[in-house]
């Protein structure tokens, strides 16, 4: 959303709590995350993790009953954004750059 508090995407972002896991690249380990939303470019995760601007890193989202029916989503991601929220968690809004399956 901009200043104004109007969206700014122009891709449908579909709502989800899918449990997901960042992996970032060695040797660092990999991190819990919820896939909240997912769209035609990008998704956003909450987690603990706390990126740097720019990061790019792997990211596994897995199935439940209401989505992703084929499977693990696995994709190669750029953190676009990062804030706190009020639960002590991080909202990232990553852009896919690569599904890998």
């Amino acid at each position: 959303m901009d200043k104004y508090g109007r969206e700014r995407r122009t891709a449908v972002r579909v709502p989800l709590r899918n449990d997901a896991k960042i992996i970032p690249p060695p040797p660092h380990t990999s991190h819990p995350a919820v896939c909240a939303d997912i769209g035609v470019g990008g998704m956003t995760l909450l987690t603990r993790y706390v990126p740097k601007e720019g990061e790019i890193f792997e990211v596994l989202v897995e199935p439940n009953a209401q989505s992703l029916n084929g499977g693990t989503m696995h994709a190669r991601v750029q953190v676009r954004r990062s804030q706190a929220t009020e639960d002590g968690l991080y909202s990232l809004g990553v852009e896919i750059l690569e599904v890998i399956r």
